[in-house]
């Protein structure tokens, strides 16, 4: 009989906002300043970069990277459902037991001549 491993991710909805591009500024007022908006857009290019900035992918866009994503994990999406602000979404994948611990053999387990 087949055993199965389950993921739930959620997604809050909003839809009154719509979604901003990323912000070093912001980004750095939310960790109190410990890090320059300069060191974040410098380190985090992808996120904070001018590209970044100039074409913010869609929502759409971005779920679907990350569905490829758990995909490629084998997780295979079962139901999307919506309760209240949440989107939620359920995935399952076979389950793989777990492999028995191997045994570590030294040099005081074997006999001369065994290897």
């Amino acid at each position: 009989m087949a055993q199965w491993e389950y993921r739930v991710i959620h997604i809050n909805v909003d839809n009154n906002k719509a979604p901003q591009p990323p912000d070093p500024q912001a980004a750095s007022q939310k960790l109190h300043g410990v890090l320059s908006p300069e060191f974040i857009a410098r380190e985090f290019p992808e996120q904070y970069g001018t590209a970044a900035a100039q074409a913010p992918k869609h929502p759409a866009e971005q779920l679907q990277f990350f569905l490829n994503l758990l995909g490629k994990e084998g997780w295979e999406m079962v139901e999307a459902s919506q309760v209240g602000q949440l989107l939620m979404f359920f995935f399952k994948r076979p389950l793989v037991p777990s492999l028995p611990a191997a045994k570590v053999t030294t040099a005081a387990d074997t006999t001369p001549g065994q290897a």
